[in-house]
């Protein structure tokens, strides 16, 4: 596939730098060292999620599949991708809230007790939203390469083919 448009590059490089930036994001916020700097790193990562998926919804906006009023063509293409990118999202606000409201327990002089209920299911969420991030990260670049294609920007012959019913 060949990129032959500036905006199509321009679109494709701020996709992939917020991408990036929420990956660098998930990996810093393992090291918090105070809650406030936590809650920081969390808007942050949150912010660069939501403004790359609104920009990969403007650019399945702008296609001309979506203009002709062929959504549902695009929809049963990138269905996997939408599915991972509400997985995610859904995945990772619901770990930066448990986490936040998270009172881990004073350190005691005595034997130790097993973790409370909260811990296991904030170590439940910690390791679905790590297992799904990969996931979400290949299926949002593959979708942002695959929409930058310049024949989703113009009527060719594959559209036209008659469609089996789902």
């Amino acid at each position: 596939m060949k990129i032959s448009t500036p905006r199509f590059t321009v679109c494709l490089f701020f996709q992939l730098t917020f991408l990036l930036c929420d990956l660098i994001f998930n990996c810093v916020t393992l090291f918090p060292r105070s809650r406030d700097a936590l809650l920081v790193l969390f808007i942050f990562q949150d912010l660069f999620q939501v403004l790359s998926i609104t920009l990969l919804m403007m650019t399945f906006f702008s296609t001309y599949l979506f203009q002709a009023g062929l959504v549902e063509v695009l929809a049963r293409r990138f269905v996997a991708a939408g599915a991972a990118a509400a997985g995610y999202t859904a995945l990772t606000l619901a770990l930066h809230g448990a986490l936040l409201l998270h009172r881990p327990a004073p350190p005691r002089p005595r034997a130790p007790s097993p973790p409370a209920a909260s811990e296991h299911a904030l170590a439940l969420l910690f390791t679905l939203q790590r297992c799904l991030s990969p996931w979400y990260y290949h299926l949002y670049k593959r979708t942002a390469l695959r929409v930058s294609d310049p024949r989703f920007y113009e009527d060719v012959d594959w559209m036209q083919r008659p469609r089996a019913p789902p």
